[in-house]
C-alpha cells in the first residue's frame, strides 16, 4: 500500500486526521477481508474478480494478485512435475488456493503464493513407479531414463523394472 502511496496520482488523502482513499468501495472489502486474513475471493469469472484484480494491482499487494492469477488461469496441471522450496511432487489437482501434491504416496497442499516451477524426474530422483508384479506403486530411485522409459531400482528385493513415464511420479 506504501508503493501504491509513492507512485500514483494523489492515492489519498488526510480528512479529519483519516486517510481517505478514493477506490472502489465494493472492491475494497475485498481487500480488508484479505489483509485480516480471509481467504474468501469472489468467484472466478465474476465481475467482482477483476476489479478486485485491478485493486489488488493498485494497492501492490503482491501475494493476492498471485492467488487471484492462480485462480483465473493456473499455471499447472494435474499429473505435471513442479519443484517447491527443493522438493519435488506430482500434481494431483488443482484447487482455487493453489495445489494438491503428492511425493511418495503421501499428499500435500501448497498454497498458490508459493514459488512453483516445473521440473521433471531425473536420474536420481526418488520416486513412486508402478510395479507391474506386485501390481501396485511402489517407491524407488530412477536409475535411467531412455526417451519416455525409466529403469527404477525398488526398494528391498523388488529389483529393477524399466517403467513408462507416465506411470512414474514423485
Amino acid at each position: 500500500m506504501l508503493s501504491a502511496m509513492i507512485q500514483h496520482d494523489n492515492p489519498g488523502r488526510l480528512v479529519e486526521g483519516a486517510y481517505f482513499i478514493d477506490r472502489d468501495p465494493v472492491a475494497f472489502r475485498w481487500i480488508l477481508n484479505y489483509l485480516r486474513g480471509s481467504k474468501a475471493l469472489p468467484p472466478k469469472s465474476s465481475v467482482e474478480m477483476v476489479l478486485l484484480k485491478e485493486e489488488a494491482e493498485y494497492f501492490a499487494i503482491e501475494n493476492l494478485l498471485v492467488r487471484i492469477q492462480h485462480i483465473m488461469c493456473p499455471s499447472f496441471c494435474k499429473g505435471d512435475g513442479i519443484l517447491v522450496r527443493g522438493s519435488k511432487f506430482a500434481i494431483v489437482s488443482v484447487e482455487e488456493t493453489g495445489y494438491v501434491v503428492t511425493r511418495l504416496g503421501k499428499n500435500f497442499r501448497i498454497d498458490a503464493s508459493e514459488n512453483v516451477e516445473p521440473t521433471r524426474v531425473g536420474v536420481g530422483d526418488v520416486v513412486m513407479a508402478w510395479h507391474r508384479p506386485s501390481n501396485k506403486r511402489v517407491p524407488g530411485i530412477c536409475m535411467a531414463i531412455q526417451g519416455r522409459v525409466m529403469t527404477v531400482e525398488f526398494n528391498g528385493d523388488l529389483g529393477q523394472e524399466r517403467c513408462n513415464e507416465s506411470g512414474v511420479r514423485f
